[in-house]
């Protein structure tokens, strides 16, 4: 399977938690890439989309539940780059529903390769001494 993301440890946290969450929206991006390839299949497309909102929903309500746990100093800044991200999604998701076009999901595996390489490396790795802190693993 041809990967848009290869996971690495590069990505990996050091929290148990976190580190299969990445791995697994790293893994739904890469299931559309290898849609992308192969088909322009609307269905599939629009689960995916889906899948998208939805796991990165259920990912980010771990990572901000810790944030109000551990008093993480960086939550309102790190919780709105999340809110941008489900906007940008659901931006996405209405033009693909709205003009089917094929060019919108690659414009789509750009901003998610970008925006998650980005976000685990950048914002998600200021708050692992944090959470290390007060003894997430």
């Amino acid at each position: 399977m041809k990967e848009l993301i290869k996971w690495s440890d590069m990505y990996k946290l050091g929290l148990e938690e976190i580190d299969p969450q990445h791995q697994k929206l790293v893994g739904i991006i890469n299931r559309l890439y290898q849609v992308m390839q192969e088909s322009t299949e609307k269905d599939e497309l629009n689960t995916i989309f889906s899948e998208l909102t939805d796991y990165a929903e259920y990912h980010f309500s771990t990572e901000e539940r810790h944030f109000e746990e551990f008093n993480y100093i960086d939550k309102v800044e790190h919780t709105r780059s999340h809110e941008a991200y489900k906007e940008r999604i659901a931006h996405f998701a209405k033009e693909y529903e709205d003009k089917g076009s094929t060019i919108l999901p690659f414009q789509l595996l750009d901003y998610l390769g970008e925006w998650w390489t980005g976000h685990i490396l950048g914002e998600d790795r200021k708050y692992v001494e944090c959470f290390h802190e007060h003894g997430l693993k």
